[in-house]
């Protein structure tokens, strides 16, 4: 019986789905006693008793938020591991979650029946097999800590190809020559002979330990307990005639037999094996003999009587071995209990104070009263006295029915009614039934107490019991809980505490990214209301779901999986709506990007083009050229972005000015009802707007590579029911999924179909109060984001941020201890990415190591993989305006108007066919555009002379060290003083430079997705009437074509876009790491269907001891869909296969690529990319396009003189 899985379709799968929590109570060597735990007495419970919080957490990659969810309430873990499939895919992602959470860890390598029964290897075998997996787990958790493997993809091919290339001697010395951290000094995480390995076979019931085994045989051989035990696991051996332990020497291997090997896998092998081929007499003789040997009790004559042998078998080994026993105990000696585990713990959980308050300065009484929660939290305060925090991490819906009916109340009206319990943990204090608390967002900050959070009273507390809750009055810290009475006040997760003087704890982190999307719409028109209401029951339930309202009005769920995906649709039509419902195929969204060279040496391109562009009043004239970034430092901005927006944060807050200090808010200025109840109605009206501050604290995919932008290309917006650690908030992340709420004015950019929506059209109101926006949105100011005046990198030692700290709590030593380490932290993390890009660039072998010390923005949002390049002061010259007019592309505006919407409409495919490239002519463009009609007017009234003007600092290049913080230069000019005005101008024009780039990069011109992995040559000059003193006096025709800083940002936006497509355009798309299973019979299947779904296959081996082939490859996204099924019906089921989301990479095909010469029809067939084959990557934008509702050069009438049919009519 599978008691913790409370779901029918947990039961028919066989899988786990949802964590689910129950209490145990462990008292030592009740499990060997006759009766078992039941004859313990109250006494002796109380007094050496155990209380366990146990949470099952699945174990299938489609549910990795649930054991997000499990980790940040958990102190230690229990990490297992099938011995036949060995370290698979989520085997790395439970590993790297714990590892991120500073959750301590045990193994517990489970099924070992299954090498006896399925496998059929000797005790030899299977030691050598077990030895195998707790190497390799150890050397993952070895590459955590020195940070080799940044993702989690790249982790899992280096372990296998470590595997299967040398031992664990040649991993150490692998990574020392790398890292030069030498790694066989340090010990093993994982060592039986300490303990925390233990040996299982959870399905017939029994479990050991090396020191479970060592005390059974250390009276029957007359040896030392404890030295057996450390010479029980290894190469000693055991001499019967002596009665001595030995070190087995590699020359006499083959003589001596482990201990591990002798005493402990061949009494196990002999006892199946018996079962498997003996009769029933031999089965009842060698058990008997078992249990009379061992001593075992509580195995009766009857038992023993049993018809089935298996039966029989798992009689005796539940009482000679019994599991809970077993993993309880190693739990109890290697887990640290929550007091231990809380200080070290406290760094993750609330980071440091400089960076959550901002450079607030707090008054005495306020940061006492801050410190005094942070202390309750460092230490498990379990006195009544301490300020209660509890941290929650999903919602969980349970049937009105099945809760405890209290003497007295009526029971539910509706017992189908779902309600919403908050699970969670109490970090502090003690939690009473009743009392009033406090529900802190993730953005809430206490030195501004009215924004963030409401005041509600728990109704309700219940300790799960799996399928069961049993209600209590009160639980002390290090407990964990399911809360009453706050479904209307969470989304997805919070912080509640008994103060308002309290931060917030981090939000979570998640392992993926919402991968699979489809649109979902009710059946019937007249439902769509309970299709609304489903969808925010839906949302609330699940911690990973997104759910996204598109501009035509449908709904897009977003899941981490096809399982999961069948899973919530499930739970919507079921559970939450109760209506039938209309799915879409699923949907997958892409990057866009310009060609590398070096990714694709034998490929031909023509060199990228400068674009050259004008704003309206013909005052501004910029000069862009795109060039590409190699993938791995793409990569590592997409999976750093959470630490590039706290730097950015950091540093925001060192440069401000501080604001006059706050006092401690009362209690009673608090409306209880404030916006509790209002969240759910906002989520059906559509107000997605709420706590944009959320996205400065967290992001979507660490060791996920996609990200979402929040600022929408067209002034719209999207309505995002978003996967949240508060009510409603933006989304941004990339590799690691960080909990985040609804959101409005964003565009998704993740593995999703995303697009904006209106926000006027959907009549979204204005932001409540309480939220705030996010300084780094681009459309925040007609200015553009603000200016930051230092760099991160010169504070690496933690001085400058320690002086800060001392500002701001001056009176708490510790305190600025504490900020002083956090600080060193940040740029400990800081000096790993800025080695990881150094490599990227120098592996690449490109000019990008000179690009990287001129990085004045990032994008999109600030954080994305793109660069934005500052001026050149090394070189006098400008580049960009000395290049020839036959490699320059000026745009008419009919072109850019067109290129905004599809490029083949803009004249550009046959550029890219071979063809002649088509430049407009200088001479003639006069007649054909508006900006050079302005500019003949200007040059009417006298000859026009040109201004330089140096763009930008290298702001990020200094923040993450990669150029000197005296290298960051001021804006200037070049032949001309400044004058009055020309601060305003030249503020205008960088802002508008700035605020165009984040437009242009979150939507590119090819199918409006994000771009990727390119960087942005700016160059400009104003064009000023001759002999003008002061340039900053020029006419700038405001009051015809609007402000300025306006005119740029369109100019720019536009320049930015056609650059990528003058830079050879080419199509991103994610890829996921597909690890197969497979028997040997049904490799041809595999291979077949791995062909057909365009994967790029990195490793075959045959799994040793069997006939099992494991297969690594790499599988694009958009043909993942369907994937698993198709393998298991090509395999007749001997393949399995699992997946996870690796990087994104180039798709290597010209979407315009159109051949001329007879040899590329030859080669490439008339459509582009093969002989009867289509251009895939044009396929694929013209679908996106098409599914985006935007143009597209699709002929709908293709033959127009004669009426086509498919059939011919009489």
């Amino acid at each position: 019986m599978r008691y913790l899985d409370s779901r029918d379709d947990e039961q028919a799968r066989g899988i786990t789905m949802k964590s689910s929590s129950i209490s145990l109570l462990y008292v030592p060597g009740a499990a060997y006693r006759p009766e078992g735990p039941r004859s313990c007495s109250e006494e002796e419970k109380a007094a050496t008793g155990y209380l366990v919080n146990l949470i099952d957490s699945p174990g299938h990659v489609d549910f990795c938020s649930e054991v997000s969810t499990a980790a940040r309430l958990s102190d230690g873990a229990l990490v297992l591991v099938d011995a036949v499939e060995g370290v698979c895919i989520q085997t790395h992602a439970v590993l790297r979650q714990a590892w991120e959470e500073k959750v301590r860890l045990c193994l517990v390598i489970n099924k070992i029946d299954r090498l006896i029964l399925e496998l059929q290897l000797q005790p030899q075998e299977a030691y050598e097999r077990i030895k195998g997996i707790i190497t390799q787990v150890n050397m993952i958790v070895s590459a955590f800590e020195s940070e080799s493997f940044m993702s989690e993809a790249d982790a899992v091919l280096a372990h296998e190809n470590i595997k299967a290339n040398a031992d664990a001697g040649a991993f150490c010395s692998h990574r020392a020559q790398q890292d030069e951290v030498d790694l066989e000094d340090k010990e093993d995480q994982f060592q039986p002979q300490l303990g925390n390995v233990a040996f299982a076979s959870a399905h017939d019931g029994w479990a050991f330990r090396v020191g479970q085994m060592a005390q059974q045989y250390a009276d029957k051989l007359g040896c030392n307990a404890s030295a057996l035990e450390q010479a029980f696991w290894g190469d000693y051996a055991f001499q019967a005639k002596t009665k001595r332990i030995i070190k087995i020497k590699p020359d006499q291997a083959h003589k001596h037999k482990p201990l591990f090997v002798q005493l402990a896998l061949e009494p196990l092998w002999k006892l199946y094996e018996v079962c498997i081929a003996g009769t029933d007499a031999d089965v009842k003789a060698v058990m008997g003999k078992a249990v009379k040997s061992l001593n075992l009790t509580q195995v009766t004559d009857r038992m023993l009587a049993h018809p089935d042998a298996r039966t029989v078998l798992r009689a005796v080994l539940k009482a000679w071995l019994p599991l809970s026993e077993a993993v309880l105990s190693m739990a109890v000696e290697h887990l640290p209990n929550p007091a231990t585990a809380a200080p070290g713990r406290l760094a993750r959980l609330l980071p440091p104070q400089q960076l959550h308050l901002k450079g607030v300065q707090l008054s005495k009484d306020l940061q006492e009263a801050l410190n005094a929660a942070e202390r309750g939290v460092e230490h498990c305060n379990t006195s009544p006295e301490a300020p209660v925090v509890v941290y929650v991490s999903k919602m969980v819906a349970v049937p009105a029915a099945a809760l405890p009916r209290q003497e007295g109340k009526p029971g539910p009206q509706d017992p189908s009614q779902e309600v919403f319990l908050a699970f969670g943990r109490v970090f502090s204090g003690v939690l009473r039934d009743g009392q009033a608390m406090h529900v802190l967002s993730a953005a809430y900050n206490p030195a501004q107490p009215q924004l963030q959070r409401q005041v509600h009273h728990v109704d309700g507390l219940y300790l799960m019991m799996g399928r069961g809750l049993d209600r209590l009055q009160q639980v002390p810290a290090g407990n964990v809980i399911a809360i009453g009475g706050l479904g209307t006040a969470i989304l997805k997760s919070a912080t509640i505490t008994s103060t308002p003087a309290c931060r917030p704890l981090a939000p979570m982190l998640f392992q993926a990214a919402p991968i699979v999307r489809v649109a979902v719409e009710a059946a019937l028109p007249s439902e769509l209301p309970r299709l609304v209401e489903g969808l925010r029951l839906l949302n609330r339930a699940d911690p990973f779901l997104e759910v996204t309202l598109q501009d035509k009005g449908e709904y897009v769920l977003g899941a981490a999986g096809e399982v999961h995906l069948e899973t919530v649709i499930k739970d919507l039509r079921e559970r939450f709506a109760r209506i039938q419902l209309q799915v879409s195929p699923p949907l997958v969204a892409f990057r866009e990007s310009v060609f590398l060279q070096s990714e694709a040496p034998e490929a031909i391109v023509k060199p990228p083009k400068v674009v050259e562009a004008t704003t309206a009043n013909g005052v501004c004239t910029l000069r862009i050229k795109a060039v590409a970034l190699p993938g791995a430092v793409a990569t590592a901005l997409d999976e750093n972005a959470d630490l590039i927006r706290m730097m950015l944060a950091a540093t925001s807050a060192q440069s401000s000015t501080e604001p006059p200090a706050v006092d401690l808010p009362e209690h009673s200025h608090l409306a209880e009802n404030s916006t509790a109840a209002a969240d759910d109605a906002d989520l059906v009206r559509g107000r997605a707007n709420q706590q944009q501050q959320q996205q400065q604290q967290h992001s979507s995919v660490d060791g996920a590579a996609v990200q979402e932008s929040e600022e929408p290309t067209d002034g719209t917006a999207s309505d995002t029911w978003d996967t949240a650690n508060g009510q409603t908030s933006s989304s941004a992340g990339p590799d690691v999924r960080h909990g985040t709420g609804i959101s409005a004015a964003r565009t998704a950019q993740g593995l999703n179909d995303t697009e904006r929506v209106g926000g006027s059209r959907l009549g979204l109101a204005d932001p409540p109060q309480g939220s705030q926006a996010d300084p780094s949105d681009p459309q925040h100011g007609a200015q553009g984001p603000p200016r930051i005046t230092g760099g991160f990198s010169s504070n690496t030692n933690g001085t400058k941020g320690a002086e800060k700290a001392a500002c701001i709590s001056n009176s708490n030593d510790a305190e600025q201890q504490s900020e002083e380490e956090g600080q060193s932290t940040a740029s400990g993390k800081v000096g790993v990415l800025k080695q990881r890009l150094l490599a990227a660039a120098k592996e690449a072998k490109s000019d990008s190591s000179a690009l990287l010390k001129r990085v004045w923005a990032l994008g999109p949002k600030r954080t994305g993989p793109n660069f934005l390049l500052s001026s050149d002061t090394v070189s006098s010259s400008s580049p960009l305006f000395s290049v020839p007019d036959s490699a320059v592309v000026r745009p008419s505006a009919k072109q850019e108007k067109k290129s905004g919407s599809h490029p083949a409409q803009a004249d550009i495919g046959a550029g890219y066919g071979g063809g002649p490239q088509q430049v407009e002519d200088p001479s003639s463009r006069p007649a054909e555009s508006a900006e050079a009609d302005t500019h003949s007017e200007l040059s009417a009234k006298g000859a026009m002379s040109q201004v330089e003007v140096k763009l930008g600092r290298p702001e990020v290049s200094s923040m993450l060290g990669l150029a000197p913080a005296s290298g960051m230069h001021g804006s200037g000019t070049t032949g001309h003083s400044m004058g009055q005005g020309w601060d305003r101008l030249q503020h205008s024009v960088e802002s508008g430079i700035m605020h165009g780039y984040q437009l242009a990069t979150s939507a590119g011109p090819l199918c409006d997705e994000a771009m990727w992995g390119m960087a942005f040559e700016v160059e400009v000059r104003l064009n000023v009437p001759e002999g003008e003193d002061n340039p900053g006096s020029v006419n700038l025709a405001e009051e015809v074509y609007g402000p300025f800083s306006g005119q740029v940002t369109s100019t720019a936006r536009q320049a930015f876009r056609r650059a990528v497509l003058e830079g050879g355009p080419r199509l991103v798309e994610a890829m996921f790491l597909c690890q197969v299973s497979t028997a040997s019979e049904a490799l041809s299947g595999v291979y077949a269907v791995l062909g057909r779904r365009r994967a790029r296959v990195v490793r075959e081996e045959m799994r040793e001891g069997s006939d099992l082939f494991s297969i690594h490859a790499y599988l694009p996204a958009q043909a993942s869909f369907g994937f698993a099924n198709d393998m298991r019906r090509q395999s007749s089921g001997a393949a399995s296969a699992s997946l996870m989301l690796s990087h994104w990479e180039r798709l290597q095909i010209d979407p315009f690529f159109v051949p001329v010469t007879e040899e590329e029809r030859e080669e490439f067939g008339e459509e582009g990319q093969g002989v009867g084959t289509a251009n895939l990557a044009r396929t694929i934008i013209d679908e996106v396009r098409r599914r985006k509702g935007l143009p597209t050069d699709r002929k709908v009438v293709e033959v127009s003189t004669k009426q086509r049919t498919r059939a011919r009519k009489v």
